[in-house]
Formats: structure tokens, sequence, C-alpha cells
């Protein structure tokens, strides 16, 4: 890596290291989304036609440059067989909410909650006695269920997150404990969810049996179980929730025809 010259950020005032990085040296964060590869063509054509007039931003983490903003630009510039890129070399705790924030293009809920357990790793490895609510870590991650969701998308991908999500935003909240003992705890409620999931797939096959069938009856059969409907205070916790929920979904596996009369489960 070459430095080519610093830049005072205006609004907040630290310094970005501008730099020269060999195309080999230069990676991408470890959970990241698939390119597009349309925008991938645009940008090689672009490219070929005006050159690569914007710096990739990265971060240095273990004598590696790590991309957080510029994954398309580094494919589409390797298709082109460029051999350096310029770089804007940002301190670390920066990065932090640039990978929550990835400007690119909007994320899925299943790309946020990857890239939100990524976060909270580094801030694990950093430091593991940091409060789970400590305001670095609250400011770099929008929701703590996103990191919930992360440990159990990467337990299983077809996790359906989204159905579970207007429950997970009410009894999901960031933890007053240190990350070491926070972080066992979500594993814990991530366990909940893949139950509750796999059980609400046994649900929508039941359902399909008697006739109903269509694109949102996961969700419909998820929100149809949801414990706290419309409630605006939440009383009960996490774990009391999801077991609930969980009752209520067995409940639709043995008699499907209680959700065709959109009766309640005893």
């Amino acid at each position: 890596m070459k430095e080519v010259g610093q830049i005072k950020e205006p609004l907040l005032g630290y310094t970005q290291q501008v730099a020269l990085v060999p195309v080999e040296k230069i990676k991408v964060i470890e959970i990241q989304r698939k390119p597009s590869p349309s925008h991938v063509r645009r940008l090689t054509e672009s490219i070929r036609k005006i050159g690569f007039t914007t710096p990739l931003v990265a971060v240095m983490i273990g004598g590696e440059c790590l991309v957080i903003d510029g994954q398309q630009r580094l494919l589409a510039a390797k298709e082109l067989g460029i051999k350096e890129l310029p770089c804007v070399i940002i301190p670390k705790n920066y990065a932090h909410n640039l990978m929550e924030l990835n400007v690119e293009k909007q994320m899925s809920l299943r790309e946020k909650s990857y890239v939100a357990l990524n976060v909270y790793r580094d801030f694990l490895n950093e430091d593991a006695s940091i409060s789970e609510n400590d305001p670095r870590i609250t400011d770099s991650i929008e929701f703590s269920y996103y990191v919930t969701l992360g440990i159990g998308y990467e337990r299983n991908s077809k996790l359906f997150g989204s159905a579970f999500e207007p429950i997970l935003s009410k009894v999901d909240s960031f933890l007053a404990l240190p990350l070491s003992e926070a972080e066992v705890k979500r594993q814990g409620r991530a366990e909940l969810i893949l139950e509750a999931d796999e059980v609400a797939k046994r649900a929508v096959e039941r359902v399909r049996e008697i006739g109903i069938d269509h694109p949102f009856v996961f969700k419909e059969i998820v929100s149809f179980c949801n414990p706290l409907k419309r409630k605006r205070k939440v009383e009960q916790g996490f774990e009391e929730v999801f077991a609930e929920l969980k009752k209520s979904l067995q409940g639709i596996v043995e008699r499907p025809e209680g959700f065709r009369l959109k009766e309640p489960v005893p």
C-alpha cells in the first residue's frame, strides 16, 4: 500500500488516509451482499469510458485493506484488469457505522442482519466487557433484533425472518449485559426463533392441505398466532412471547381448520 495523501474530514475533523492499494491486497467485509451483475457491467462500461473516479472506502484490520463501501466498483476494476486502486482509509471506529449503513443500495432484512452481526462481533472481539447497550453499539446497530436474526440466518439461511420482525421489534432490545454474556443470550433467542420457524413451516403444510395457499400464507399464519397482536405495551419477556407463539403455531398444526375459521387457538 502506498500512501499518497491525507484528508481532514470536514464535519467530524478526523484524518482520512488516501492510498493506492494493489487489487490483490484488497478484501471485502466478511459478510457482504451479493453483487448485482448488471450494476457491475454498468460500472465496467463507465470506468472504461471515463476511468476509475470514485475511490473505495476501506479500513485497515489485521494488516488487510478491508473494503466497506465499493465492492461492486472493485469487481468492475478487476474485470478491466486494473492492478491498483485508490482507497480512502477511515478509522476503524467509523467503519462500524458505514458497514451498518452501506449506502450503495437498499439491503434486505437478511443482509442488514448479517452486517449488524458482523459489526456486533467486531465490538465483541475488541472488548467483550462492553455493555451491549453502550452508545457505541446502539449508535452502530439500528435494531438489536438484527443481531439475533443474523445468528438465526447463519444457522439456517432459509429462516423466514421477516415474518417474525413485528414480534421482535417489540420484545428484543439491547441488553444491559457485557457482550460476552449478551452474545450467549442472543444465541438462545435465535434458537427460539428457529424453533418457531420450524413449527410455522409445519403449520403452512397443514393449512395447504385444507386448500389455503398463497405467497403470503407463512406471514399470515405467524401474524394470526402472534400473541402480542395490537398490544402497545408488552409485559412478557422474549422467552415467554415465543413460547406462546410456538404453542399457537402448534395448534394450527393440530387443527388447521381453526385458521380457516380464524378461530383463536386454545
